[in-house]
């Protein structure tokens, strides 16, 4: 009848605890772990201790620390290959094209809706 929904790993690099815990609650179909960073330092220490434990990063681009595309490159320099889908405020079309030539996997702009992020981690994940 239904086939059976896969669960992923997911990390949410973002300094806003609203977002953290609107993902959190939204993201219950699709995840069997969510775990958070504020900045994107705190992200890098926890992919340190294995850079392939999520499935997909959700990350922001304006954090204080280590903002998004720095984040991103220095993830790329260790050898990430875990999907990164961009989720932030920047609407730029200079900004989105940066992002996607550097290699993020998905762009999409706040706000959002629960349906549509779900969606967007199912097509980036297969």
């Amino acid at each position: 009848m239904s086939d059976s929904i896969k669960k992923y790993k997911i990390l949410c690099v973002d300094d806003s605890k609203s977002i953290h815990a609107f993902l959190q609650e939204c993201l219950v179909p699709v995840t069997e772990t969510i775990e958070h960073a504020f900045d994107g330092q705190e992200a890098i220490e926890k992919l340190k201790l294995n850079l392939h434990a999520f499935d997909v990063i959700i990350l922001d681009w304006e954090m204080p620390v280590k903002d998004g595309p720095t984040t991103f490159n220095e993830l790329k320099l260790m050898g990430l290959k875990t999907p990164v889908f961009m989720l932030t405020s920047k609407n730029n079309p200079a900004d989105i094209l940066q992002m996607i030539e550097a290699g993020v996997a998905e762009y999409m702009m706040k706000p959002f809706t629960a349906d549509i992020v779900i969606e967007k981690i199912k097509s980036i994940l297969g």
